[in-house]
């Protein structure tokens, strides 16, 4: 095939890892996901998650991806980075040697640590820290990351794999994530639906790709279901909206808010999310050639 001038160019540009981390390059701070705030608030319903079918069979899944790919070992050490409450970490706790399980969040590791409490689980090492200002002393055979937006700026993402052994696995959002309730407040308040930004696992892919490690990416599509107070349900549509950036007055809160309390059944909201996520799993003795 011949290429013009400029089509080579474009092709050297694209096959390059500075390319790709260009473009997820964020200010400090942009996002508030990215901030200790959020995931305090949503600690106590976090594990809501944990009721719907499609989570439960996509986290079994993964892990059983993890076993057949030999990324799950006794002799092992376990990093879950942004583990949240530890759903992961609670279940891979006993196929490997020792877990260690960081998260920004208080509120979601002490929900972690009851859950080891409860199971007598004793090899995992809980870590409270924000993982872009954290440098772990070691690096680890297996490093695991899922569904966090440090996910969203290459950089880091490149030292979660610098700290990897032997494995990378990332799990994250692949280009839906259709929330039917917050759309309807998006149309109905501020006339429009602004998309979502995040390229998600397609990016982290064509990162890793231009580096000699294309990653092997297993998908998942189905439903997210929560059944949440409205004050949960507003602080996570807040964040969000806010996210993408809507400016959201006090009159608009309000308005918000009195829709919501329309939708209410019971003292609570049921919300329903599509989603296509993606786990990618990188074997670091199998690199690539470009």
């Amino acid at each position: 095939m011949n290429f013009s001038k400029k089509k080579k160019l474009s092709l050297n540009e694209i096959l390059t890892p500075s390319f790709w981390v260009k473009l997820s390059s964020q200010k400090e701070g942009v996002s508030p996901f990215l901030k200790k705030d959020f995931w305090e608030v949503i600690a106590s319903d976090y594990d809501a998650l944990e009721e719907t079918s499609f989570y439960r069979a996509m986290q079994e899944d993964i892990i059983s991806e993890m076993e057949k790919r030999g990324a799950l070992n006794k002799n092992f050490t376990f990093f879950d980075v942004a583990c949240g409450t530890g759903n992961y970490s609670v279940k891979i706790a006993p196929k490997v040697s020792k877990v260690y399980a960081l998260d920004i969040s208080p509120a979601m590791l002490n929900l972690l640590k009851e859950k080891l409490k409860r199971a007598n689980i004793q090899n995992v090492e809980v870590i409270e820290a924000d993982w872009r200002k954290y440098r772990p002393e070691r690096n680890f055979d297996t490093v695991f990351v899922s569904m966090t937006p440090i996910l969203r700026d290459l950089k880091e993402v490149k030292r979660l794999f610098d700290i990897a052994e032997k494995f990378l696995i990332i799990v994250t959002w692949a280009g839906l994530r259709k929330n039917f309730l917050l759309e309807e407040i998006e149309k109905t308040f501020f006339g429009k639906i602004k998309p979502d930004k995040n390229p998600g696992i397609l990016l982290i892919f064509n990162y890793f790709y231009t580096l000699g490690y294309p990653g092997d990416i297993k998908f998942y599509e189905g439903f997210f279901e929560r059944r949440s107070t409205l004050e949960k349900v507003w602080t996570r549509f807040k964040f969000r909206l806010t996210s993408k950036g809507y400016k959201i007055s006090k009159r608009k809160e309000r308005q918000i808010i009195d829709f919501l309390k329309e939708k209410e059944k019971n003292g609570y909201i049921e919300t329903k999310t599509q989603v296509r996520i993606g786990a990618m799993f990188i074997n670091k003795e199998k690199k690539g050639v470009l």
